[in-house]
């Protein structure tokens, strides 16, 4: 079993929990119990349309202000947008219809490296990384359906633009590498992406995306 598979089987409990909690909050109409102190690592700063955050089996609307913790699951809703800033100043931008669970965050703040690894199951997403030097060298990584993004002092844009098709581009910064069980390529410069339909065939070649593809991956995560 590859590693994409074994993340994607660990964080299924918590996506059919989700599930559920959003069938029974649309049916009574009622908040769930206060969260779980934890620390946080970030929070929403803006939002547009409906989304929700999981955490420790409670589901809440999200708004601004609204705190995350480590393997809290965020669900936007058709339509939807939410910025997150998180405690490294790294932004999160998700689109409509967009799971992404916080599975690791971990800056490094004691001795070893630290590590930030989000999985990412359907959506959009775009993540303008933060101060990596908090990581002391660890990774930051987003892991998907078809293979894992390695992001590093980089401005990149990941998502679903074409039924069981990811895209994954690059916007600014440094290079962006795409691993999956196939292969692995490196973006190494800006405007470039790539696509990928199975987790087992190696990544193609990063080709330049045309001024359309482009915008309409931007605009899966403007707030405009």
């Amino acid at each position: 079993m590859n590693s994409l598979h074994v993340s994607f089987l660990a964080l299924r409990p918590r996506l059919i929990c989700f599930a559920l909690a959003l069938a029974l909050a649309a049916a009574c109409a009622c908040p769930g119990p206060a969260l779980a102190d934890s620390e946080n690592v970030g929070h929403v700063s803006r939002v547009k349309g409906a989304a929700f955050v999981l955490h420790a089996g409670t589901i809440l609307p999200v708004a601004p202000g609204t705190p995350l913790r480590r393997r809290d699951v965020i669900r936007t809703s058709p339509g939807a947008r939410v910025e997150v800033v998180m405690l490294d100043e790294s932004r999160l931008f998700l689109g409509a219809d967009t799971v992404m669970a916080l599975e690791h965050y971990d800056l490094g703040r004691q001795n070893g490296q630290g590590a930030v690894q989000l999985l990412f199951t359907k959506g959009s997403f775009r993540i303008i990384t933060g101060q990596l030097s908090a990581l002391r060298g660890g990774p930051y990584e987003v892991i998907t359906p078809f293979a894992t993004i390695g992001v590093r002092g980089s401005d990149v844009w990941g998502g679903f633009l074409a039924p069981e098709e990811l895209g994954v581009l690059r916007l600014g910064g440094g290079a962006v590498v795409v691993r999956n069980d196939g292969g692995r390529c490196e973006i190494g410069r800006n405007s470039e992406g790539v696509r990928l339909a199975t987790p087992t065939a190696p990544p193609a070649e990063p080709s330049l995306w045309s001024p359309e593809r482009r915008s309409q991956a931007l605009r899966s995560v403007s707030f405009e």
